[in-house]
């Protein structure tokens, strides 16, 4: 019986991709499944919902590979030099762990352009069912290092081109931006679009307050919801999350007495109980997980249309507020207008979110393994 691998960093970690990661595998037999990560200390933030395989494992590094290491569980260090060091020393003992137990027959699921070149090597290229997760937009996809970018594009474009047999986009309109990018021709597209379980129950109450949820990383540009709090005094701004701009960002927010920092949290229920609507300020995103969680629970959101996927998720003045540019004003208008109509875009969530339940992605995701399955049996 065949099985599914699906390749991430880190599975039990706070994220998008690793919600993403968790959810797939929840749809699917645990018997069957396994979550394959590639860190080598894992920061056990969240539960798995099926086997975990470490292919990374601290016994099997050499003592050089841990020299160059973080002591922290978290990524490979800071340092550039000593992270390629570090992601040198481990490649080899992903690469071997990987190829011992997907030879051939299964299907593996990879989330990066990058991982498919580092670890997966053309045994398990040839001999599997590959399918490639999309998780940005098609532009930074194509540009950033992490996937089709840098020095080596053209040979990630050529491994997609000759060993990606599936491409999962997260939306009907990203064929047609993707084809400017990457060859499509004779490859499977598969639209499914990220999905999370609806709650129990909806909030009918309104706080005057606004919430951000993600990594505290620069291209999340929190540092843009801090100045819209310093044009808004009366309304709160709750930032939930880690990362290494944590301290910068409780720096610039200085004395406000309305933003506050939460850390971490495991209620997403109560995260959107205590927040009228999400606020999106990043450089760019895939499809965020936030937003989803959002609508799902009738809170709308404000939004800068800096990512394809964004005119998707959001319709403007329905569910939320679409902007096309920032600017600390005219994004305060935006959360002001919504706090001033909370109803009426709760109205246009609950219409919306029917485009994420978790029943129709199941259904499609164990349709796309299924034929996937027949099809590794006649490779």
């Amino acid at each position: 019986m065949s099985k599914v691998g699906i390749l991430e960093a880190d599975p039990t970690r706070f994220g998008g991709i690793q919600e993403f990661v968790r959810t797939l595998a929840s749809y699917l037999p645990p018997e069957q499944t396994e979550l394959l990560a590639y860190y080598g200390d894992l920061t056990q933030e969240k539960p798995l919902p099926c086997r975990l395989v470490l292919l990374n494992n601290r016994e099997s590094r050499s003592f050089f590979s841990r020299c160059f290491r973080s002591q922290k569980n978290d990524y490979y260090s800071n340092s550039s030099l000593r992270r390629k060091i570090a992601l040198l020393q481990d490649l080899f003992h992903i690469r071997k762990n990987l190829e011992k137990r997907y030879p051939g027959g299964d299907i593996l699921i990879v989330n990066s352009v990058s991982s498919l070149m580092l670890f997966c090597s053309k045994k398990v290229l040839k001999n599997n069912q590959i399918i490639l997760v999309q998780h940005s937009d098609p532009r930074i996809m194509y540009h950033r290092s992490f996937d089709f970018g840098g020095i080596f594009r053209r040979r990630k474009i050529e491994l997609f081109r000759k060993y990606v047999d599936v491409f999962v986009l997260l939306s009907e309109h990203m064929t047609e931006k993707f084809a400017s990018y990457l060859p499509l021709e004779r490859k499977e597209l598969v639209v499914i679009r990220h999905a999370v379980k609806f709650p129990a129950r909806i909030s009918t109450a309104f706080p005057n307050a606004v919430a951000m949820l993600c990594r505290l990383v620069p291209l999340k540009r929190v540092d843009r919801l801090i100045d819209c709090a310093k044009l808004l005094p009366n309304v709160t701004f709750n930032i939930y999350g880690t990362g290494p701009e944590e301290e910068k960002l409780k720096k610039a927010a200085g004395q406000l007495s309305n933003v506050f920092f939460h850390g971490y949290v495991n209620d997403i229920d109560r995260v959107f109980m205590d927040n009228s609507l999400l606020a999106i300020t990043s450089e760019y995103e895939g499809y965020p997980i936030s937003g989803i969680e959002a609508c799902v629970r009738g809170r709308p959101m404000v939004v800068l249309d800096t990512f394809s996927a964004a005119s998707d998720l959001v319709e403007n003045d329905v569910n939320g507020i679409l902007l096309e540019q920032f600017s600390p004003e005219n994004f305060s208008n935006a959360i002001c207008r919504i706090l001033k109509n909370p109803e009426k875009f709760q109205t246009g969530a609950l219409q919306h979110r029917n485009l994420y339940r978790c029943d129709t992605a199941k259904e499609k995701w164990l349709n796309l393994l299924q034929k996937e399955k027949r099809n590794v049996s006649n490779v």
